[in-house]
Protein backbone atom coordinates (compact mmCIF):
# COMPACT_ATOMS: atom_id res chain seq x y z
CA UNK A 1 0.00 0.00 0.00
CA UNK A 2 1.43 3.41 -0.94
CA UNK A 3 2.21 5.89 1.83
CA UNK A 4 -0.81 8.18 1.71
CA UNK A 5 -0.24 9.74 5.12
CA UNK A 6 -2.76 7.48 6.83
CA UNK A 7 -2.70 4.35 8.97
CA UNK A 8 -5.24 1.73 9.97
CA UNK A 9 -7.20 2.42 13.13
CA UNK A 10 -5.59 0.19 15.79
CA UNK A 11 -8.92 -0.96 17.25
CA UNK A 12 -9.54 -4.66 16.68
CA UNK A 13 -11.90 -5.20 13.78
CA UNK A 14 -11.88 -1.59 12.58
CA UNK A 15 -10.93 -1.16 8.94
CA UNK A 16 -10.96 2.65 8.81
CA UNK A 17 -7.86 4.55 7.83
CA UNK A 18 -7.05 7.70 9.75
CA UNK A 19 -4.64 10.59 9.20
CA UNK A 20 -1.14 9.93 10.51
CA UNK A 21 -1.55 12.60 13.18
CA UNK A 22 -4.56 10.83 14.73
CA UNK A 23 -4.39 7.76 16.95
CA UNK A 24 -7.64 6.16 15.83
CA UNK A 25 -10.92 6.85 14.10
CA UNK A 26 -13.41 9.11 15.85
CA UNK A 27 -15.82 6.27 16.65
CA UNK A 28 -13.12 4.30 18.48
CA UNK A 29 -11.50 7.39 20.04
CA UNK A 30 -14.75 8.18 21.86
CA UNK A 31 -14.87 4.60 23.14
CA UNK A 32 -11.61 5.30 25.03
CA UNK A 33 -12.44 6.26 28.62
CA UNK A 34 -12.22 10.02 29.13
CA UNK A 35 -9.37 9.80 31.69
CA UNK A 36 -7.22 7.89 29.18
CA UNK A 37 -7.98 10.40 26.44
CA UNK A 38 -6.95 13.18 28.84
CA UNK A 39 -3.74 11.31 29.71
CA UNK A 40 -2.81 11.12 26.02
CA UNK A 41 -3.33 14.86 25.58
CA UNK A 42 -1.41 15.68 28.76
CA UNK A 43 1.52 13.51 27.69
CA UNK A 44 1.38 14.91 24.14
CA UNK A 45 1.95 18.41 25.59
CA UNK A 46 1.43 20.29 22.32
CA UNK A 47 3.82 17.91 20.57
CA UNK A 48 6.64 18.32 23.08
CA UNK A 49 5.91 14.91 24.60
CA UNK A 50 5.40 13.00 21.36
CA UNK A 51 7.15 9.66 21.64
CA UNK A 52 7.88 10.10 25.32
CA UNK A 53 7.51 7.17 27.68
CA UNK A 54 4.34 8.71 29.19
CA UNK A 55 2.79 9.39 25.78
CA UNK A 56 3.58 5.91 24.49
CA UNK A 57 2.18 4.29 27.64
CA UNK A 58 -1.03 6.33 27.39
CA UNK A 59 -1.46 5.35 23.74
CA UNK A 60 -1.00 1.66 24.53
CA UNK A 61 -3.46 1.90 27.43
CA UNK A 62 -6.06 3.56 25.18
CA UNK A 63 -5.71 0.90 22.49
CA UNK A 64 -5.99 -1.86 25.09
CA UNK A 65 -9.10 -0.22 26.57
CA UNK A 66 -10.82 -0.05 23.19
CA UNK A 67 -9.91 -3.62 22.37
CA UNK A 68 -11.25 -4.86 25.72
CA UNK A 69 -14.56 -3.02 25.28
Amino acid sequence: MPDDGTHKCPADGCTKRVPADMLMCARDWYRVPRPLRAAIWRAWDHGEGAGSRAHTAAIHAAIEAVNRA
